[in-house]
This record gives C-alpha cells, sequence and structure tokens, in this order.
C-alpha cells in the first residue's frame, strides 16, 4: 500500500470517530466508563431536622401502640383470673342447688322424730328412702353413680375389701355385705365401694 493511500485511509477513520461521537445521545454520554459519578445533592440542616421530626413522631406512635396493646393483655389476663376465681367459688351452686330439697326433707324428717313410734318410723324410713333418691337422682345430673356391688364379684379397681368371711349364701370372691358405697363421677372411681368379700 502507498503512502498516499495509507494517509487518506487514516483520514477517513479519524473523521468516522468524529461522526460517531456527534450522533450519541445525551444519555449514551452518560455514565459512561470512567466518568465520575456525581452524587445526590446534600440535604440541608432544615431537612434533617424535618426527618428526625418525623421519625420521632413515628416512634412516639409505635410506642404509645405498644403501651394500649400490653395494658389490653394484662386487662384480659386479670378477666380471666377473675372468671376462674369465678369459677372455683360457684362451681357446685347447681349441685348445692339440686341437693337442697333432699336437705329440707332430712330436716323435716329430724323435726318429727322426735315424738316417734313404730307406725312413725316407718313414715320416717319411707322419707330417708326419698331423700335418698332424691340426693342419688340430683348427683346423677352431674354424672356422679353409685356404687353398690352387692352379691357381684369383688372388683379391685371399683371394690376397696376390708374383711374376707365365709358364706354360703354367696360364691366365693362375691360381695356379700356393702358398708359402704362407692361413687363414679364420669366413669371415673372418685371413691371405691368398701365391701366385705366370700372367702373358701
Amino acid at each position: 500500500m502507498s503512502k498516499e493511500h495509507n494517509n487518506k485511509w487514516q483520514k477517513v477513520h479519524e473523521e468516522s470517530k468524529q461522526e460517531d461521537v456527534a450522533t450519541k445521545t445525551p444519555e449514551s454520554l452518560e455514565e459512561q466508563p470512567g466518568d465520575v459519578p456525581t452524587g445526590p445533592i446534600n440535604p440541608t440542616y432544615s431537612e434533617l431536622q424535618q426527618s428526625i421530626e418525623e421519625l420521632k413522631a413515628k416512634a412516639d406512635a409505635n410506642w404509645d401502640k405498644y403501651l394500649r396493646e400490653v395494658a389490653e393483655k394484662d386487662n384480659v389476663r386479670k378477666r380471666l383470673e377473675q372468671e376462674v376465681q369465678k369459677m372455683q367459688k360457684y362451681g357446685t351452686q347447681k349441685l348445692i342447688e339440686a341437693l337442697l330439697p333432699a336437705l329440707d326433707g332430712l330436716c323435716q324428717g329430724l323435726e318429727n322424730s322426735v315424738e316417734m313410734n313404730e307406725k312413725s318410723f316407718a313414715a320416717m324410713r319411707q322419707g330417708l328412702e326419698l331423700t335418698d333418691k332424691m340426693i342419688m337422682d340430683a348427683l346423677g345430673r352431674f354424672g356422679v353413680e353409685a356404687i353398690n356391688p352387692l352379691g357381684e364379684k369383688y372388683d379391685p379397681q371399683r371394690h376397696e375389701a376390708i374383711a374376707m368371711q365365709p358364706s354360703e349364701q354367696h360364691a366365693v370372691g362375691a360381695v356379700m355385705a356393702v358398708i359402704q358405697r362407692g361413687y363414679i363421677l364420669h366413669g371415673r372411681v372418685i371413691r371405691p365401694a368398701r365391701v366385705i368379700v366370700v372367702k373358701e
């Protein structure tokens, strides 16, 4: 290649580079590699003060909300404690109300037993039996059942043997006498029946 031709080619190349720079948009000229980035304008003192006040207002609002929630939780806890105390104090009220008629019958029977003869004794026995039925009916409404296992096979889960005696009228291992009835509450034995069991 001749020297004249080489100079001509270099001139065309330089002109091409100048045209590329001229055709670039302002956006394409920004943030080119090697350019110095321009940061945000520094905030003024009044702007900083305003930001601090806004953050302080938010902090105060959040603190107030927190205190209100803590107070509400404390009130709920106190109300629950009061309800539990009421249940402990008055939870047996309905049971007592159900037993009151039976207690009234006992009081009347005791008052009428001052002057007792054979006829009045029989009437008193009937009254006591009726009172016993009233009490058991009242307890039954609260899930209580009596254990009265006379003649049944001895069950150590439900019965407490206080003695063993021979008997010709009952089979060995059967309950021949009930000294004290037992009671069950919703299927759970709360007091076993005290019994005498037949031995060989």
